[in-house]
């Protein structure tokens, strides 16, 4: 049975879900002047929300000229108070009851993984951190899109399949869908103006190229790989297996010993952010990280 995707409908404007109640809070408080740059790390836990605003400022950048692939405050500025209230209030599509797909799980993941991208890619220097914070957020935003607009069809993939077995997973969402999961967090990506070899890193990263291969483009998809691998093991505090994490560290040039620093970065980092995924309703007003990111050089001299 073939139900192939509706990217029309998703690239017009069919905005993707977000966590609970999380729209309208963030319209709400456009009302009322927030600081900017604390709207804008409100915005870095919800990945479907960070799309549509890098999308909604990218809409605006001359041809020729450097486009977002981050939000901070400065972007939220050039978009306008008005214009964010307009793009949060807009309805999303329903929220998801696709059955086997934990959505709380999936939020939980995204922010794991963008983190973990942030420091592990932070320490190597491959690309600006906030950049690779919003790629890790929205490596897998596609599976949110499968999931949503068709919760039965997927449902029953992931009945069939199960989480664990990701290859066969990803080739079975290709059939039956004409997209697997990451193909369609690149076209997603691709459509709010992400830059090519961020999109082109995150369709690649469950199986990257061999080392050597397209350059920069290749050791982004396999630090993707490896803070896929990280948000995994922050999820179950650590217990699962470090083989396949030890193996994406070692083609990015890290032992054991450096990658379980920065795994610890990783899951520090996460441990600040995920209270913010808290409904509105359960946390104070504007909580906010408190931990202080370690810098590279900071990071780096943990391995001496």
């Amino acid at each position: 049975m073939s139900a192939h995707i509706d990217l029309a409908r998703l690239l017009d404007g069919a905005s993707l879900p977000s966590p609970a109640g999380r729209s309208d809070w963030l319209a709400s408080r456009c009302q009322q002047q927030v600081p900017l740059d604390k709207l804008a790390e409100q915005l870095g836990c919800d990945p479907a929300l960070t799309g549509k605003v890098i999308g909604l400022a990218n809409a605006a950048v001359p041809p020729g000229e450097r486009r977002h692939a981050a939000v901070n405050a400065a972007m939220l500025a050039a978009i306008g108070l008005p214009a964010l209230q307009q793009a949060f209030a807009t309805p999303a599509l329903p929220a998801t009851s696709c059955a086997h797909f934990d959505v709380q799980r999936y939020w939980s993941h995204a922010l794991a993984m963008a983190c973990a991208a942030r420091v592990a890619g932070d320490a190597l220097q491959l690309r600006p951190a906030d950049e690779l914070y919003t790629c890790g957020l929205l490596a897998n935003c596609g599976q949110l899109a499968l999931a949503t607009l068709h919760p039965l069809e997927y449902g029953q993939l992931l009945g069939q399949y199960g989480q664990a077995a990701r290859a066969r997973l990803l080739c079975a969402e290709s059939q039956r869908f004409g997209h697997h999961r990451l193909a369609l967090s690149a076209v997603l990506m691709r459509d709010w103006g992400m830059p090519d070899i961020l999109c082109d890193a995150v369709r690649c990263h469950a199986a990257p190229p061999g080392i050597g291969r397209a350059g920069r483009m290749t050791e982004l998809a396999w630090l993707l790989k490896l803070a896929s691998c990280f948000a995994k093991l922050i999820l179950c505090n650590g217990a699962g297996p470090r083989g396949p994490a030890l193996a994406a560290a070692r083609v990015l040039g890290l032992d054991a010993e450096h990658m379980e620093t920065l795994l610890r970065h990783s899951n520090a980092e996460w441990s600040e952010w995920r209270e913010i995924l808290e409904p509105p309703a359960r946390v104070d007003a504007w909580r906010t990280r408190t931990r202080v990111r370690p810098a590279a050089a900071q990071v780096f001299s943990e391995f001496i």
